[in-house]
């Protein structure tokens, strides 16, 4: 029989969205909701260059002060630098990433994280976005980095800081033994969660959350719709499980669905709010496609927190 201290990790609902305060401290200014120009750069495929600078202009349009974007992610540092040349006002806050190179390829990875490939990857990054800085530079899929090549990646990434290319430095993505040497090294700011916590996973709870606690970083929560799985490719994937996506996690999203559709809301929607519900993530990263996936997103981080009872009901299908 299983007792009360056996029972999974949960989030925690927050009563209110609004900045992170853990964020504010680290001067990551904005709201806990940003734009990762993944999809429409290209990164899970071809894309409309039109429709992609008409979704880039809508989140300008939309307020959204918080970008995030990567060498890998096909065009998107093309298309985040043409957009903030004709932007007036206040800058938006901007991550890039470095160590992760572009192959042109959906799920071919190709990494550098040799000295002289960072800082070429970063002056490139810089040159394209147009600016002298970045607020924010993940280290990409730092659990490729050899734990013996650890230390000196990490010399890298405080010289970027010393010259001003960068003010913070992140995680941008892994978990566990990936983040050995790194997360304790009090030199990183951020980590990235990608697929470690969403509506239909948890798993970051139990060790990613309380670690980075510790070290008093601050969580950027990636892909709130768990690659499309709770989006516009969820019947898609539960036909056809694709190899990146788990056996559990499909089976909670087909309860998510059922969930989604007792309360009138869209799968997407239940998703997107969940995530800016929970406590534990300080900014929600969406990966919208087109204008309509943008909107949707946003307005989801406009409606509030999903309701106490609703909120449980999202926890309580992952059992």
């Amino acid at each position: 029989m299983s007792s009360p201290g056996d029972r999974a990790a949960r989030p925690t609902r927050q009563g209110r969205i609004e900045p992170s305060a853990a964020l504010e401290r680290l001067d990551l200014r904005g709201d806990r909701i940003a734009f990762g120009l993944a999809g429409i750069g290209g990164a899970w495929g071809p894309v409309d260059p039109v429709v992609a600078r008409e979704t880039l202009r809508r989140a300008l349009e939309l307020g959204i002060s918080v970008f995030d974007v990567a060498p890998s992610y096909g065009n998107a540092e093309k298309l985040l630098g043409e957009a903030l040349a004709g932007c007036r006002g206040p800058r938006p806050v901007l991550s890039t990433k470095v160590g992760r190179l572009p192959t042109g390829k959906t799920h071919e990875l190709k990494f550098d994280f040799s000295p002289a490939g960072m800082k070429e990857s970063v002056r490139r990054s810089l040159g394209t976005l147009g600016v002298a800085h970045v607020d924010l530079l993940f280290l990409h899929e730092p659990d490729f980095v050899p734990v013996q090549e650890r230390p000196r990646v990490i010399g890298t990434l405080r010289q970027f800081q010393a010259d001003g290319q960068a003010r913070c430095l992140g995680l941008g993505g892994g978990f566990g033994a990936g983040w050995d040497g790194l997360v304790e090294s009090g030199a990183f700011a951020v980590a990235m969660l990608f697929r470690r916590l969403d509506a239909c996973i948890f798993d970051g709870l139990s060790e990613d959350i309380p670690r980075l606690r510790r070290a008093a970083m601050g969580t950027y929560g990636a892909s709130p719709l768990h690659m499309g799985l709770l989006g516009s490719r969820h019947e898609e994937f539960v036909r056809e499980r694709p190899p990146w996506v788990g056996e559990a996690p499909i089976d909670h999203a087909i309860r998510l669905r059922r969930v989604a559709d007792q309360n009138g809301l869209s799968l997407a929607a239940l998703a997107h709010r969940f995530a800016f519900s929970v406590a534990e993530i300080d900014r929600v990263v969406i990966g919208a496609r087109n204008p309509t996936e943008l909107t949707d997103a946003w307005e989801a981080s406009q409606a509030g927190p999903l309701p106490a009872e609703l909120f449980e009901a999202v926890c309580a299908a992952e059992s």
